[in-house]
């Protein structure tokens, strides 16, 4: 298999120009029994996430942070980004236009620009379907990472941690069918490439196709990842990751909030697309390359060097992607009163190239004084994105009417007024930051950090300094108690506020100050010794200041008026009970609302989060007796009503669209047999009808009704 693995990973690498990211954390283990084994799921607090950037205990770190393994992804059935974090306290859905992944995390939109890859930026400010196959785990830091990462969302940020070689040989083969015709195939293939064990590879190989219960649309996905590790010494290593990624799909688009949550004159049915069919289908391609390492030397016990580096490029072109935009009336023009015929805005075509290039290097050592000990990391990093697009589109609905009880998805769209223009931009942040992590014996800890930034685009420029202050004191053996405070950092490039006029008195625009936000946070952390128990209790108030809206007189500017707060408890929990059975338990209870603003109502919850959100999820396999490798899974979601659109609260703080309450059912059986292993899962097995997120009055997400999945997979 040497040989081959070796062939494959050199074809694969061939379109890189460059090195691929990877992190020197091993979170895999080679031995198949090992990767198969149930354990516990959720958070070792034992160990150090890739995210941290430094090797303290989780339990030693003042702050929430989160673990889903790929042992949780693969046990769940998902593919999906959304669902694998369903046991996350703290994080919701976000504005997805039915097709992105897209979250809130403790409140706050964290959309775009919170998605990370070994500890790298993953495209900030674009959509994305992130591909988990090639995952080895995924990592959820909650509140403000400014501090470690520069501008990021005030809620946190999710770190995907890439699956790398490791030391022992094995293939797994996987297939999969399921609801929408779907037809799935993966290879997972690792194996040493030379004798002395210091060149591994590893090749992950995706395929997926699908169509959706959405009509006129569909997925297709071609994902392969090469990995080689080179250690030419027991100090060094190179690890080098690639990521191609092929998307040919067919998006749905969101529905109107009238005739799904709101009442209308007519229904929208659950499978009703805003998209036609045939040559007039909606096309969304991309390709996107990627490439970087992650090297490691040590050069003693007491001080190691890392630098992690990635390029991407991605070329992206869409057209035909229609989205709902009001009503039609019986003569023809546009309504904001429901009708039995949408109006539909046209968008494309799309043609965008982007290249982002990003990279981060840190030295980490510990040094004692006194009885203090010392682990101290600094950092320099630096990220840089330019982007070429064109960008077109008929924005007058009523060219583009849709009969929801008669659509005629066959139509041909008239296009003679579509128009559009040439765009492009650079930007770029540099960020240093120095971390103190102290440890006064075995009772008590204190972790100090600070962070300056300069980021630049579109030629404004702004600067930001981001601390962080926590301790951790010990309770108990394997019980923490910590507390934190820290702030964020999100500038505000592309926006102008009024700071002066000319002779003839016209405004005159400036640069606005940067987006900041604050964090105070206290909790609990727990995995006792010698119990199969572990989790978190957290208690949070987050406050995001220097929210632009727009200037009441001067269209064209934003005022920094706003101010928004929220605060919230988080609980996880992760026990297994007895040999075989693992439960994992998430709560959340958040309170987001405007407190500041000159044109949000003071009072009116943030749209798309629910003020209370349970996950949980369960899973047990005989381990014995003439049924042993027979499992089985229960998954439980909850979602209370969320405000739909902040946009539209009333005047006197009252919410027009609410969406409703939700409770999805998940279950799943599994056997497995000497290298063997089946699994049927089925998702929304009650068929409840719900919506997960929306993006305004047009933009309501349908979530997917009931959908089975078979997998069989062979591991050699």
């Amino acid at each position: 298999m040497r040989q081959i693995l070796a062939m494959a990973l050199s074809v694969s690498a061939l379109p890189l120009s460059a090195l691929a990211g990877a992190t020197s954390a091993q979170a895999q283990e080679g031995d198949p029994e090992n990767r198969d084994a149930i354990l516990v799921t959720g958070t070792h607090l034992q160990d150090a996430v890739v995210a941290g950037k430094a090797d303290i205990p989780l339990l030693e770190t003042p702050q929430a942070i989160s673990v889903v393994s790929a042992r949780d992804i693969e046990a769940r059935g998902v593919t999906r980004l959304s669902e694998a974090l369903r046991t996350v306290a703290g994080v919701s859905r976000s504005t997805t236009y039915g097709f992105y992944d897209a979250y809130t995390i403790r409140g706050f939109d964290a959309a775009y620009g919170s998605v990370y890859l070994d500890g790298l930026i993953n495209e900030a400010g674009v959509g994305l379907n992130q591909e988990l196959s090639a995952v080895e785990q995924i990592e959820v830091l909650k509140g403000p990472a400014s501090m470690l990462f520069g501008q990021a969302p005030l809620g946190g940020l999710i770190n995907l941690v890439s699956k790398r070689p490791v030391e022992e040989a094995f293939l797994r083969v996987t297939a999969s069918t399921g609801s929408w015709d779907l037809v799935e195939g993966t290879v997972d293939a690792n194996a040493p490439l030379d004798d002395g064990g210091t060149l591994l590879g590893r090749l992950t190989l995706t395929y997926r196709d699908a169509d959706s219960f959405v009509r006129n649309a569909g997925i297709n996905r071609i994902f392969v990842a090469p990995a080689v590790t080179w250690r030419p010494g027991p100090d060094t290593t190179l690890t080098v990751l690639g990521r191609y990624q092929r998307d040919h799909d067919n998006p749905i688009s969101p529905l109107p909030a009238y005739g799904t949550v709101l009442p209308a004159l007519v229904a929208i049915p659950e499978d009703f697309a805003i998209n036609n069919a045939g040559r007039q289908r909606v096309a969304n391609n991309r390709d996107r390359i990627q490439a970087g390492y992650i090297f490691d030397h040590r050069f003693s016990e007491a001080l190691t060097l890392s630098q992690t580096l990635r390029y991407t490029r991605r070329k992206e072109y869409w057209n035909r992607w229609m989205f709902a935009a009001g009503f039609i009336d019986a003569e023809g023009n546009y309504s904001d009163v429901p009708t039995d015929t949408i109006g539909r805005y046209f968008y494309g075509p799309y043609n965008a190239t982007d290249k982002d290039f990003a990279v981060d290097t840190r030295l980490k050592g510990k040094f004692g004084t006194g009885g203090i000990a010392h682990e101290w990391l600094a950092g320099v990093d630096y990220r840089q994105n330019r982007s070429h697009s064109y960008s077109a589109g008929d924005y007058d609905p009523t060219h583009f009417p849709l009969n929801i009880v008669n659509p005629d998805y066959d139509a041909i769209y008239d296009t003679s007024a579509v128009a559009g223009a040439p765009a492009q931009s650079k930007a770029h942040q540099t960020g240093i930051y120095l971390q103190d992590h102290l440890k006064f014996g075995e009772l008590v800890t204190l972790t100090l950090g600070g962070r300056y930034d300069w980021a630049e685009a579109s030629g404004q420029k702004d600067h930001a300094f981001s601390p962080r202050i926590g301790g951790t004191l010990k309770l108990t053996s394997g019980v923490n108690a910590y507390a934190s405070w820290s702030r964020s950092f999100v500038p505000q490039l592309y926006s102008q506020q009024v700071v002066g006029f000319d002779a003839q008195g016209n405004p005159i625009g400036g640069p606005v100050s940067p987006e900041r936000g604050k964090n105070i946070e206290l909790g609990v952390k727990f995995a006792p010794e010698g119990t199969r128990l572990g989790g978190s209790l957290a208690i949070y108030q987050l406050t995001r200041e220097n929210v632009t809206t727009a200037d009441p007189v001067y269209m064209d500017f934003v005022v920094v008026t706003g101010e928004q707060r929220a605060r919230g408890i988080e609980a996880e929990l992760q026990w297994q009970p007895v040999a075989g059975l693992s439960l994992n338990l998430a709560y959340t209870y958040v309170d987001a609302k405007v407190t500041k603003d000159n044109f949000f109502t003071v009072g009116a919850p943030l749209s798309n989060v629910p003020k209370h959100n349970i996950g949980a999820f369960a899973q047990y396999e005989l381990a014995s007796g003439p049924l042993a490798g027979l499992g089985a899974t229960l998954g439980v979601t909850y979602n209370s009503k969320r405000n739909g659109d902040i946009y539209s609260t009333r005047p006197d703080g009252s919410v027009l669209l609410w969406l409703p309450a939700y409770t999805l059912v998940d279950a799943g059986l599994s056997y497995r047999r000497e290298g063997w292993r089946g699994q049927l899962t089925v998702a929304n097995i009650f068929d409840e009808r719900y919506f997960p997120d929306t993006g305004g009055i047009d933009r309501v997400t349908p979530g997917n009704p009931r959908n089975w999945r078979l997998t069989l997979s062979r591991e050699f």
